[in-house]
């Protein structure tokens, strides 16, 4: 999977001025990514997917595909992670999903802005809009984190159903300066029925078994969903400060930084900050692989210390990239420099309220401070 996302670097390069204009993915990205199968890395293996390690595939992936186009790594890791959420989902509810048609995307949003659900005989009816819905347009379902009427949203509901395409529509709102091209447009819902098949409490899949890990094997169904989810919306922060590093190499080239020791520096510095982020986000995915592979339960201190490690990931990478902006001055103002695009794709990124710092950071150290074991 890494060396057929390597392969389409080239071509993602090509088109990611055109991605902006488009405020969405080319076509033939899309093609290109279902061709690879790229889409389908946490498809469980029941419908043709490859069920691979959770967040060293992320980190992989993003790695690549982030260096030509933060916006196509951030649509691609965005829309494969959903298979693995309804990887977690009733069987019968994933028979549903991928029993007609493989290939089938899944859309999210967990920003609710008007959208409620109420309770209803044998489920729930949403209404409203929600937020933010990356990639919606090529998905034929979506997951809504859904708060019920009368309740306060405070923070991601944990509670989140799953619609099929005829029960919502996207609105054309995503006019962003970073992540142009990843058509984060909200999605409007009206009078849909969820039945309960259709929704789970995310706040439950905390490391026991789902009720999709009856039948789909693989330790990623089994994963701690909230706190871990962040691998892919923070992993795309390495691609994109390394197409950053790529595209200021490319302009020294011609220019006065090879006799600059000062400019030098500057590039060392950035090069060793990502490296380190890096190093130690593979260092968590592996650990959550072995983890995962023996049954361990979670230790809540560790489960902290991944989602400290993913918002410093990316409040580093975005240092990394601004130290290199400033660096080559009005040349790196251009809307179509590659240099600016990756500082406003990061900065869209650690813009995520999964990404905060300050919330991720506090979190662990309340938990190192308040110590105990558990799940």
């Amino acid at each position: 999977m890494v060396e057929r996302a390597r392969a389409l670097v080239p071509r993602l390069r090509e088109r990611a001025n055109q991605a902006e204009e488009l405020r969405r993915l080319p076509p033939e990205t899309v093609a290109d990514y279902h061709a690879a199968g790229l889409f389908r890395v946490f498809q469980p293996a029941r419908y043709g997917g490859y069920e691979l390690d959770y967040g060293l595939t992320q980190l992989r992936l993003a790695a690549e595909v982030g260096r030509a186009c933060g916006s196509s790594a951030w649509t691609l890791l965005i829309a494969a992670c959903h298979s693995w959420i309804v990887g977690m989902f009733e069987p019968s509810v994933q028979d549903t999903v991928w029993g007609e048609n493989a290939e089938t995307l899944i859309a999210s949003s967990f920003s609710p802005s008007s959208g409620r659900g109420r309770r209803v005989d044998g489920g729930y009816v949403l209404n409203g809009e929600w937020s933010f819905s990356s990639g919606s347009e090529l998905c034929d379902w979506v997951i809504l984190g859904t708060p019920l009427e009368g309740e306060e949203v405070h923070g991601p509901p944990r509670f989140w159903c799953l619609v099929p395409r005829t029960h919502w529509e996207v609105l054309d709102t995503w006019y962003a300066e970073g992540l142009r091209g990843s058509s984060s447009n909200d999605v409007r819902v009206a009078e849909a029925f969820v039945p309960d098949q259709f929704t789970i409490d995310a706040g439950l899949l905390d490391g026991r078994p789902s009720p999709g890990s009856a039948v789909n094997s693989s330790y990623i169904y089994r994963l701690p969903l909230i706190p871990f989810f962040p691998f892919n919306i923070a992993s795309e922060a390495i691609g994109i400060a390394r197409g950053a590093v790529e595209a200021f190499v490319e302009h020294a080239a011609g220019g006065s930084v090879r006799s600059n020791p000062t400019q030098q520096l500057r590039l060392s510095e950035t090069c060793a900050e990502i490296d380190a982020a890096e190093a130690l986000l593979l260092a968590d995915a592996r650990e959550i692989a072995r983890v995962g592979r023996v049954g361990d339960s979670w230790d809540p201190r560790y489960v902290a210390k991944v989602s400290r490690d993913l918002a410093f990931n990316v409040m580093t990478c975005s240092r990394a990239v601004n130290r290199l902006v400033f660096a080559v001055g009005a040349h790196g103002m251009q809307r179509s420099s590659p240099l600016q695009r990756s500082f406003r794709d990061i900065y869209a990124v650690a813009n995520h309220g999964g990404n905060n710092w300050e919330s991720k950071g506090l979190g662990f150290a309340q938990a190192l401070l308040g110590g105990g074991q558990g799940r």
